[in-house]
């Protein structure tokens, strides 16, 4: 069964104010996520992958899905991942994007088909985690994205 989200917001990266307040509310309940989706640039939409690729395929989709997570209690870890098809070793690709992980930062797992989890720092600011959070994104993402995304919160 899937899970209905609270809330689907359509976002654009000129202004991300609308989540940033959704974070720090997350933040602040100590529960919930938010899953982000990019719209792809008109005319460079991927192809379906066959159901083969989908079973052998050491990569994820070409198009990235994002989440965020807040901490589970006061002084804990905002959850970020990414899941990519640009396939291993992600972090290393972000560092030569000048997006490696900020102080006290941490690297959970960076898996070529399960995809890219880091840890940062509960009091980390809401806006530039999920600054990062789209950069990385579109630094993993194997096709170009337009800058606009779906933002679905979930509040349990």
């Amino acid at each position: 069964m899937a899970l209905t989200p609270d809330d689907d917001l359509e976002v654009d990266e000129d202004d991300l104010g609308a989540v940033v307040d959704v974070l720090a509310e997350l933040t602040a309940a100590g529960s919930g996520w938010v899953n982000l989706r990019p719209e792809v640039e008109a005319g460079h939409e991927p192809p379906p992958r066959s159901w083969l690729a989908l079973i052998f395929s050491a990569k994820g989709d070409a198009v990235p899905f994002a989440t965020w997570t807040p901490p589970a209690q006061p002084g804990g870890r905002v959850t970020l991942g990414i899941e990519h098809g640009s396939g291993p070793r992600a972090l290393a690709r972000l560092d030569d994007h000048e997006l490696g992980l900020g102080p006290g930062w941490l690297k959970v797992a960076d898996h070529p088909r399960r995809g890219l989890v880091v840890a940062a720092p509960g009091d980390a600011d809401p806006a530039d985690v999920l600054w990062w959070l789209l950069a990385a994104s579109h630094a993993l993402s194997t096709v170009p994205l337009s800058g606009a995304w779906r933002a679905s919160v979930y509040r349990r």
